[in-house]
């Protein structure tokens, strides 16, 4: 298998609280950002953000701290991690501000370290051991190796930079510059949009749906979060059927916690912050699942990009003449980048229904997810044909009036993909559509080191023939993600369907 295009998709790394809650057990100074903070300020004064600003708690001076790249450039997240106290100190906290002292939502310094790691893990991969990249970036080969992106979080964009600095930890000196793509946050598709009525209308009717179906399973988890000094205080006294936010605003809180070896009240450990993790899941993740519609909403249009750059990478690799196109895509994004993605290729659209996996956990902080575009001209190709080419074509010329249940391809996949020239002894060359003029290519897709197996794959002319189903056909990749690969167009109108 040679390798032909990666995208590598990450959440940022470890950080704070989006916010200051259950002030009985957290501090209101989290001091992990000591070597962090001096990065962050060259961060905002490299990008012409004003660092004349208060400190890290928005009251006191001391650590200038933006949780976003853009001055007025903010997005919406919902309302799922409860209310913010930010005034409130608890009598028994005696942090103070200091020179270490992290904003809220800021990348602390085991964050820092994760993403380096990351970077120096796709190192030892695509550079050492599969010779993919280059050794060195140099002027003449960036352009050729490299596409960044980031969204207009700065825990993002610092993320991105420390995945670099893993990856290629010595640029010399005098290079150019690196250009990182970052979109406004109104067409910014690496999270989901809760400006769309739809998917938001659709997300909280299937979640109190799941809340309700593990009615038992969250009474005993608010029970054992009651016996906790500190917890009690912050929940309600009752469990509230089909409302309850509490897994995913208390997780938010005790796991930076956890994962900074701050003290904890007893009874706060790595298994209830497990059970945290998958009951934030049934809350918040499981629709996706559930419903094409909904993840197409959150991530679709993320998915028809990527769908793209597998094209564009085919047709480089095609091409008689020499062309240029990025063999490694980065894209620095959130848990809300991850998780839809995760349905989306999980789907099974052979189950009667559509549940998540039962132990189905919230993506951990510097979660990584990689899509490999394979080529493979010497193992023989499956022999038999996947069960959808042998269906009736959908009468419509236009493909994107076939219903998204219905198509076996993304809208951006051209039929140039599929035409092959053949000539007639006595006659110019033809173009002729072979569905099966791709064959040569492949795609395999991993989530923290561990390759998924996309159901669509397990069609025995759907993967490669010594690999097994974790490698796709390339028309297998597709017909996965085929439904929910949507445009920007048919996103907003999905979103504002009645």
């Amino acid at each position: 298998l040679r390798l032909v295009h990666v995208d590598l998709l990450h959440r940022h790394g470890e950080r704070t609280p989006v916010s200051h809650r259950i002030p009985e057990i957290s501090p209101k100074y989290w001091n992990i950002c000591a070597k962090g903070n001096p990065l962050h300020r060259d961060f905002l004064k490299a990008i012409g953000r004003n660092t004349e600003s208060a400190g890290g708690d928005g009251t006191d001076g001391g650590v200038q701290w933006q949780s976003h790249i853009f001055k007025n450039a903010t997005r919406s997240s919902g309302t799922i991690f409860g209310v913010s106290s930010a005034a409130a100190q608890h009598p028994s906290d005696t942090s103070q501000p200091t020179e270490a002292t992290c904003g809220f939502g800021q990348l602390t310094d085991t964050g820092r370290q994760s993403m380096a790691a990351l970077g120096a893990n796709m190192r030892e991969l695509y550079v050492d051991a599969l010779r993919f990249l280059p050794n060195t970036l140099h002027s003449d080969n960036k352009s050729d190796t490299l596409y960044l992106r980031t969204t207009i979080y700065t825990r993002a964009f610092e993320s991105l930079q420390h995945v670099l600095g893993g990856l290629y930890p010595e640029i010399p000196v005098g290079s150019p510059k690196l250009r990182v793509h970052v979109r406004p946050s109104d067409r910014d598709n690496l999270f989901p949009d809760f400006g769309c009525k739809q998917m938001v209308k659709q997300s909280m009717k299937l979640n109190a749906q799941n809340i309700e179906r593990n009615e038992a399973e969250f009474q005993q988890l608010h029970q054992d979060m009651l016996k906790i000094p500190g917890l009690s205080a912050y929940l309600d006294a009752d469990h509230k059927s089909g409302q309850a936010q509490a897994a995913i605003s208390v997780m938010d809180v005790v796991a930076p916690m956890h994962i900074h070896d701050m003290p904890l009240p007893q009874g706060i450990n790595g298994e209830l912050i497990g059970r945290l993790s998958h009951m934030a899941s049934v809350e918040n993740l499981h629709s996706a699942w559930q419903s094409s519609a909904v993840a197409r909403m959150q991530i679709g249009q993320l998915v028809y990009e990527l769908a793209g750059n597998i094209v564009d990478a085919v047709q480089t690799d095609r091409a008689p003449i020499a062309a240029t196109q990025p063999q490694l895509g980065i894209y620095s994004g959130h848990d809300t980048t991850l998780a839809p993605l995760l349905a989306v290729f999980g789907h099974d659209a052979d189950k009667p229904t559509h549940d998540a996996p039962p132990n189905l956990e919230w993506p951990p902080y510097a979660s990584s997810m990689r899509i490999e575009l394979l080529n493979d001209t010497v193992s023989p190709h499956p022999t038999v044909q996947p069960a959808w080419e042998q269906d009736p074509a959908h009468p419509s010329a236009d493909p994107s009036k076939v219903p998204f249940d219905e198509r076996v391809r993304p809208t951006n996949v051209p039929k140039s993909l599929y035409q092959w020239t053949s000539r007639r002894q006595g006659s110019g060359p033809t173009e002729q559509v072979n569905p099966r003029a791709t064959r040569d290519y492949y795609v395999r897709v991993w989530y923290n080191d561990r390759a998924l197996l996309l159901p669509a794959c397990r069609d025995p002319g759907a993967h490669h023939s010594k690999h097994g189903p974790s490698v796709c056909t390339l028309d297998g990749f597709f017909k996965q993600i085929a439904r929910f690969a949507a445009t920007e167009k048919e996103t907003r109108v999905e979103c504002l369907a009645s």
